[in-house]
């Protein structure tokens, strides 16, 4: 058995950063009762130490994870849970993952906001109909993708001002703000550009 998500609770005084000094010891004590009963198996997190930020540079917790039953953990031993950089949510999504295997990119990412920018449905039909590729049906499809994941890429740079590298770097500033507010205060000028970066990604 697997259970995640956000339980709007934390286990221990250390997954939490607030302007507030009250700790609500109330919560912690029953939610950990919750994961004792229900012999669940809580894996640290990796990436970073919490799953929720605010945003304003000062208030985080971890309330978001993934608890594990004891055969889920014997069946698969090497389990772990990370973070990933966050968007415009104010939390952080999880990676459970069983192994430590790098599969490598995944072959096609398209982007829905593409569909908006004119020509953009001309230019996949056209594409996709120029691609002579001989074969059974599944190496065919698999040969055209791989193509068509070049195109775009050659599209949207021209067509979007690469986007997607865009969004990336403002996730990579956010996340670098985030890190840097778990070990230490930030600035008001630091908090102000924490705002402006996720009103930019908003924007996109």
């Amino acid at each position: 058995m697997c259970v995640c998500g956000d339980f709007n609770a934390i286990r221990r005084e250390e997954e939490r950063r607030s302007v507030s000094s009250v700790l609500p010891q109330a919560g912690i004590d029953s939610f950990n009762n919750f994961i004792v009963n229900n012999f669940l198996v809580d894996l640290p997190l990796r990436g970073r130490s919490f799953t929720w930020y605010r945003g304003d540079g000062r208030s985080m917790s971890r309330i978001d994870r993934f608890l594990l039953s004891e055969s889920w953990s014997l069946t698969w031993p090497n389990c772990f849970q990370m973070t990933v950089s966050r968007g415009l949510s104010d939390h952080c999504p999880l990676v459970l993952s069983i192994d430590t295997e790098n599969w490598g990119p995944k072959p096609v990412r398209m982007l829905k906001c593409w569909v908006d920018f004119p020509g953009y449905n001309s230019f996949v039909r056209d594409t996709w109909r120029s691609f002579q590729i001989s074969g059974w049906g599944s190496f065919v499809l698999k040969e055209k993708l791989k193509l068509m994941k070049v195109a775009l890429r050659d599209w949207h740079q021209h067509h979007s001002q690469n986007l997607p590298a865009r969004i990336l770097s403002l996730k990579d500033q956010i996340a670098s703000l985030d890190l840097k507010g778990e070990s230490t205060v930030l600035s008001d000028d630091e908090i102000q550009e924490l705002h402006g970066l996720s009103e930019d990604l908003f924007s996109l």
